[in-house]
């Protein structure tokens, strides 16, 4: 990352499938959510993590995605709704499912401690609070909920389903000011039924919020966003998810997010395009790669060298497209291959031998080079 400059290390370090993390005053969590107690992140590993990040001008992020994308390691605290429930896709987006339950005051006394190991093994200046793909049939599916919803006077529509979700928001959003001291540190969230109207006016307020992007480039909710002066980080999955195109693991075919992303579309996703005259309020994007299908045997050939194209985007963001950076991008990966890092070929070698006479428009391309060389030696002689 600190050879193409980027400087954001997004760690979304929990969900469903596992809760690695070791947190020093809820070692359940560890214990019961890790894959194996082999496969945990002891506050060594996490400082060690942040130090390497540091010393190369990397910030670490990490995140907490809630009140969905929980499960294991809260087994047995009566804290979540619809924990593996089956059949999964009536309540989540995939296995297993799980979400806080927003009803549970010692939930947050939780939440709390989760937060408190966060801040003071990350010290961040920006935090992640998730937010992603909730699911209001799983919460409508616990008896306890609805229960308390009734007390509440509340219904059991999706407006109110809404307004539970606003009320964990408030409540998480206060722990998470507790342990920062009262810092107010800003705080991202993921684009989701509560980032859309009428949701977002009254619970997410564009003072303290940023809202990622992970719709596609040209959903008009983006646009709505910006409008009410939010600051947004562009991940959007048609163009930056770099986990796309692998096979279905839920079902047959190819994942959900296919095809594959070549560089090229990478390279020439435009914020502009995305943003409009909201430009300014682009904070950054950011390549994701989730590991349902990823791990540490396949990372590098994933990311590397498309996380490359993002990087002289952002950076540089040029007037031409991937074409002209197409030389460059080959010359670079070779650099990664150098530096031991398992980056995905882009072209036989011989393109690499042979500047410019692989693609397909090679020879027109040619003549106007031819062209402009002549043009350049005849205007020197005659001047």
């Amino acid at each position: 990352m600190a050879l193409v400059k980027l400087n954001t290390f997004h760690w979304h370090i929990t969900d469903s499938h596992s809760f690695p993390l070791e947190v020093k005053k809820r070692p359940e969590l560890h214990k019961l959510g890790a894959y194996s107690q082999r496969q945990v992140y002891t506050r060594r590993d996490v400082a060690e993590v942040v130090e390497y990040g540091r010393v190369r001008g990397i910030r670490v992020m990490p995140e907490f995605d809630a009140p969905a994308h929980v499960g294991e390691g809260w087994q047995h605290k009566n804290m979540t709704a619809c924990f593996n429930a089956q059949p999964w896709k009536s309540f989540c987006v995939e296995p297993p499912c799980g979400q806080l339950d927003p009803t549970v005051n010692e939930m947050y006394d939780v939440l709390e401690d989760i937060y408190g190991t966060m801040f003071d093994q990350f010290n961040p200046d920006i935090f992640h609070m998730g937010g992603d793909e909730v699911s209001t049939s799983c919460w409508n599916s616990s008896q306890p909920i609805q229960q308390w919803m009734k007390k509440q006077g509340w219904g059991l529509e999706t407006a109110d389903f809404m307004r539970l979700w606003g009320h964990f928001q408030t409540e998480a959003l206060g722990r998470v000011d507790k342990v920062a001291n009262g810092t107010h540190t800003p705080i991202i969230l993921w684009t989701s039924g509560l980032t859309e109207e009428p949701f977002i006016d009254e619970y997410l307020n564009p003072e303290r919020y940023i809202i990622q992007i992970w719709t596609t480039g040209v959903d008009p909710k983006v646009k709505k966003i910006l409008e009410r002066g939010y600051k947004i980080i562009v991940s959007n999955y048609d163009a930056l998810y770099l986990d796309c195109g692998g096979a279905g693991w839920v079902t047959d075919g190819n994942n959900w997010c296919s095809p594959y992303i070549g560089w090229q579309k990478v390279y020439d996703n435009s914020l502009k395009s995305i943003a409009g005259d909201y430009e300014h309020h682009v904070l950054g994007a950011e390549g994701a790669i989730w590991s349902e299908q990823i791990d540490e045997h396949t990372l590098d050939n994933r990311f590397w060298p498309r996380a490359s194209a993002l990087a002289e985007r952002l950076w540089s963001n040029p007037a031409e497209g991937w074409r002209q950076a197409e030389s460059r991008l080959l010359l670079h990966r070779q650099r990664l291959v150098d530096n031991g890092l398992g980056a995905e070929a882009m072209q036989p070698q011989w393109c690499l031998q042979n500047e410019h006479e692989c693609p397909i428009d090679a020879c027109s391309r040619g003549s106007g080079r031819l062209g402009l060389i002549v043009l350049l030696l005849l205007t020197t002689l005659s001047a």
